[in-house]
């Protein structure tokens, strides 16, 4: 192995020098020469987004910027991008945006503050004891109920559930349309079990059918 890698490495050094073997030579291609000289190979292919299986942060976290342009600020999260691992914070990442008049939509022109979301690697929930960003874990109550635990001082930080996105008001003002089920109708019963004395006379019309068609065959012999 030694004679090789030391064979090898002279024979890389006189390539390298040497103008008589040129990378584009028709017997030999430039990928093919570059990874034998152990030369990487850029690929130019776009890489997936990994996601994260488990998420800390949900919407209606009060939670810190522990890096970027915000270091130091706080907001609550307006919304959760799971398939970017991003998340959009009230105050946080705003950008400024020109936008023109529009005389249809009695909209005046001027410059107007968006807010962008930040990857949630900078991101992280604040104690509620502290006041301070934190590291978290997970744990579970006598309940069985599966909870958030600060590291820093060991407080529970629940689940701040916005009222605006809750079930009982989203479904507020639901009018109920042509397609929909009617809660009567869901409600009926319909299946009421087999008939098992049809289906025992069914079965005994059958076998005196098959009996008296037996009958009117004939065999010769």
């Amino acid at each position: 192995m030694q004679r090789l890698s030391s064979f090898g490495s002279q024979f890389r050094a006189v390539f390298a020098k040497s103008s008589a073997f040129p990378l584009s030579a028709p017997s030999l291609s430039n990928n093919v020469a570059m990874s034998f000289f152990n030369v990487p190979v850029r690929n130019f292919g776009l890489s997936k987004q990994v996601t994260f299986p488990k998420w800390k942060i949900v919407r209606g976290d009060r939670v810190g910027i522990i890096a970027g342009k915000d270091k130091g600020k706080q907001g609550t999260v307006l919304r959760v991008y799971r398939k970017k691992n991003q998340v959009l914070i009230s105050g946080i990442n705003q950008k400024i945006k020109r936008v023109k008049a529009d005389l249809e939509k009695d909209q005046k022109g001027g410059v107007k503050s968006i807010i962008h979301p930040v990857h949630v690697s900078n991101v992280q929930l604040v104690d509620p004891e502290s006041g301070k960003t934190t590291k978290t874990r997970f744990g579970y109550l006598a309940t069985g109920e599966k909870v958030r635990i600060s590291k820093s001082t060991g407080t529970i930080i629940p689940k701040q559930m916005l009222a605006v996105y809750s079930q009982k008001n989203r479904n507020k003002n639901k009018v109920d349309g042509p397609k929909d089920t009617t809660g009567v109708t869901a409600l009926e019963v319909t299946y009421r079990g087999e008939d098992f004395d049809k289906i025992k006379t069914e079965f005994e019309e059958f076998i005196k059918e098959k009996e008296r068609k037996e009958k009117l065959l004939v065999f010769r012999d």
